[in-house]
């Protein structure tokens, strides 16, 4: 069973379509992560993320594989992350 984290990410503004893909592609890069119940609302993205047939997964986990695309591909600024 995969376990799922709630993340959050606080922009300063990013265009909706732009975020969508963001998260698509963010998926695509890693393949083992599972993104699920996407929602993009004006300064925010939040999602649904984990690693596909883990059950131990921390926040430590996911925020380093989210840390390291940022760093890759830099569609918008980032002002804080959490995952719960």
């Amino acid at each position: 069973m995969t376990k799922m984290l709630n993340v959050n990410i606080d922009t300063n503004g990013i265009d909706q379509q732009e975020a969508r893909d963001w998260t698509a592609e963010l998926a695509n890069v890693y393949a083992d992560m599972e993104i699920e119940d996407v929602n993009i609302s004006g300064d925010k993205i939040s999602f649904k993320a984990g690693f596909s047939g883990m059950d131990d997964t921390a926040p430590d986990d996911i925020k380093m594989k989210i840390d390291e695309y940022i760093s890759m591909n830099e569609a918008f600024q980032v002002k804080n992350i959490s995952i719960k």
